[in-house]
């Protein structure tokens, strides 16, 4: 159900001076007036153009386009009611490292982030049915993006990511990232509950050990299904000299296949190594054989703006204005 609201009510008191303002008008109008009657003026003043029997059309025009443009300046709008959307799917917190070691080249011309945003991307887009939030982290976890069916949103947010700039906020905290995920989705409806992690796999910072992270969620009947970004071994890692080019040093990044697979075993998750074509359709085909359940989402409210009517009758208004006191309306000099 829809409500006409004003947005800005405030600018609504401005109407009750439009009366002061009329008052004012007549009273210049009527000192304005011949002190003497002569019989003649009529006649002259309909040569000149004056319309005798119209003196009010004009302050009408001006008062009703001083009334619109308050109306506008409230903002009325329709209001319109909070939706419920009925769907049936799973809950699903991404979790995306941006630490620096992302910013290996072992992909060229793309990076581990790039790959890693794409992979989110084409995981997204095939998931309409599911309640899908994002989380990012280095040193820290931050979520971006709470459990949302607005999956355009979450695609902009997760194609804005960038690998953190900051020494003291660098590192890989897979642990903390797991529990800030999980504590998001303790409080989701739906029976079946994953966290996807996309890292490259070297856990250094943080306050929890990740498989002490992964037995934390298994308890509470949630899985983790882990994305390997990266590959093992000396890797491209990009430099920028004083002279702003960008050079290359080959540097040996960690990348823990076997700690991310610990993970994913724990939760009764799967691994799968991003450079694996036909690893992103195993995690697809494993999270169809979940429980779905249906769940009932609220919509946010939105307004229809209906600020251009009275503010189209203003300038209606004044243009009426502008062509009778040039027209038909004209007085003598």
């Amino acid at each position: 159900m829809n409500a006409f609201v004003f947005r800005e009510p405030g600018w609504l008191f401005a109407l009750t001076l439009l009366p002061l303002l009329v008052a004012y008008r007549w009273m210049l109008t009527a000192r304005w007036r011949r002190a003497l009657p002569f019989p003649a003026a009529a006649q002259l003043e309909s040569a000149g153009g004056r319309n005798p029997f119209f003196p009010w059309i004009p302050i009408i025009l001006l008062t009703t386009a001083a009334a619109a443009m308050v109306l506008a300046l409230a903002r009325p709008a329709l209001r319109h009611q909070e939706t419920s959307v009925s769907t049936e799917g799973v809950a699903i917190l991404i979790c995306m490292d941006i630490s620096g070691s992302m910013q290996a080249e072992d992909f060229q011309p793309h990076n581990r982030i790039d790959v890693a945003k794409t992979v989110i991307a084409d995981f997204v887009r095939k998931r309409p049915s599911d309640r899908i939030g994002l989380v990012s982290f280095a040193a820290v976890p931050f979520l971006r993006c709470p459990l949302t069916l607005d999956h355009r949103t979450l695609l902009t947010l997760v194609s804005e990511l960038q690998t953190v700039g900051r020494s003291d906020l660098d590192g890989t905290a897979i642990g903390d990232a797991l529990v800030a995920a999980g504590k998001r989705l303790l409080s989701a409806q739906e029976k079946s509950r994953v966290v996807i992690l996309l890292t490259d796999g070297e856990n250094n910072r943080g306050q929890f050990d990740p498989l002490q992270a992964a037995h934390i969620l298994a308890g509470h009947k949630m899985r983790v299904d882990v994305v390997g970004i990266g590959s093992s071994g000396v890797v491209p890692y990009p430099v920028v000299g004083e002279d702003g080019r960008k050079a290359y040093q080959y540097v040996r990044i960690g990348f823990n296949e076997e700690s991310l697979g610990a993970i994913a075993k724990e939760t009764d998750g799967v691994y799968y190594n991003a450079t694996d074509a036909h690893g992103l359709e195993r995690v697809f085909e494993a999270i169809d054989k979940l429980e779905r359940s249906r769940t009932e989402s609220k919509g946010f409210v939105s307004f229809s703006e209906l600020f251009l009517y009275p503010l189209g009758l203003a300038l209606l208004c004044l243009v009426g204005h502008s062509l009778w006191v040039s027209g038909p309306g004209r007085s003598l000099p």
